[in-house]
């Protein structure tokens, strides 16, 4: 069964303005994990469990599985910085 996919507010915003050539890719990339939220190319963020990853190029899709609800929620696509690029996401319960 298919995880619905959810979307905070910021990865929203981050989503429309990627630069084209990142966006359809950016767009694939998270309907692939309505079928599977930890593909290979998955990684989980330390000291932030049940957080996950996927690099495209230098931006990470930075996202939140759960479980239950068998919902996958897109907390931010950032340009990566350093560790202080998952810092402060939005939704981070």
């Amino acid at each position: 069964m298919n995880y619905r996919i959810k979307y905070t507010d910021e990865a929203k915003r981050a989503l429309h303005t990627l630069p084209g050539r990142y966006r359809q890719r950016a767009r694939r990339i998270i309907e692939g994990l309505a079928i599977d939220p930890r593909p290979a190319t998955a990684k989980e963020l330390r000291d932030r469990p049940g957080r996950f990853r996927v690099r495209l190029n230098g931006w990470r899709i930075i996202y939140r599985v759960d479980d239950e609800e068998q919902v996958v929620t897109i907390l931010a696509i950032r340009i990566k910085k350093g560790p202080e690029t998952y810092h402060n996401l939005e939704s981070e319960k």
